[in-house]
């Protein structure tokens, strides 16, 4: 019989793959992996991670900063649930707690207001009529947008992050404009963004953002992330991509 210790060893090495995720909800994609690189953990000692799922974002940064705890805010049960179990496959139970709590209202969830060095949101942004919706009711909840839902996001990050504390989220580049007002109206100022397209020679599609709370002027446009090159069968993970997020070796086809 395999040792704990042992146990837990095996699954870090295999991590990402070999999260439990229930059936029926949805599954992690290279976003959360791309956002919990770009926040940046070793830089905190306290994180919250509004929308939490199966608790990818938030393991990352657990993996890479020991001196972090980092709080997961989910809506259904049974995503928190395995967040959870998760956390103690990894050995980072003691520094994962999970709240099963709605971040609209995040006033009356218990939560301490400023009490995170950072927050993390890989938020629904996909609209209600855009594309058809998934097979559960979990899933749906999890990709499509409700009508107010990136205002209560942001509305809760700014209401849980301390005072220079940073907000980082992943969102449509096409609705960066939006994503921005909403920020500066809740006193998360940009600071840092990151572009990323599928291939070099395509629009980006995501952007990465950094806010920080009261935050001075002036944001800085780092060098664009390309995540595939290569063409049919011979499509691969680009070099770039793999240093910044080494995670994603698990997907790295052709090599």
């Amino acid at each position: 019989m395999m040792r704990k210790e042992d146990e837990i060893a095996v699954a870090r090495e295999y991590f990402p793959r070999g999260l439990f995720q229930p059936e029926g909800t949805f599954r992690f994609s290279m976003d959360a992996l791309l956002l919990a690189r770009f926040a940046g953990a070793a830089k905190y000692r306290t994180a919250v991670d509004l929308g939490a799922g199966c608790g990818i974002v938030g393991l990352t940064m657990l993996l890479e900063n020991e001196q972090l705890a980092v709080t997961g805010l989910e809506l259904q049960p049974v995503l928190l649930d395995a967040a959870k179990q998760n956390a103690e496959s990894l050995g980072v139970a003691e520094r994962f707690s999970g709240t099963l709590v709605d971040v609209g209202n995040i006033r009356a969830s218990g939560l301490a207001a400023e009490s995170a060095d950072l927050v993390v949101s890989n938020p629904p942004y996909r609209r209600q009529n855009q594309g058809r919706h998934a097979a559960t009711q979990e899933r749906t909840c999890a990709l499509f947008e409700t009508e107010g839902a990136l205002e209560a996001f942001v509305q809760a990050a700014s209401f849980l992050v301390k005072n220079k504390g940073a907000f980082c989220c992943i969102f449509p580049s096409e609705r960066l404009e939006e994503l921005v007002v909403v920020c500066s109206r809740n006193k998360l100022t940009p600071k840092r963004i990151k572009f990323i397209h599928s291939k070099a020679d395509q629009n980006s599609t995501l952007v990465l953002l950094e806010a920080r709370k009261n935050g001075n002027c002036g944001v800085v446009v780092e060098a664009p992330l390309v995540m595939y090159s290569g063409i049919g069968d011979n499509t691969a993970l680009t070099d770039g991509a793999l240093t910044f997020c080494p995670y994603l070796e698990c997907n790295a086809r052709g090599r």
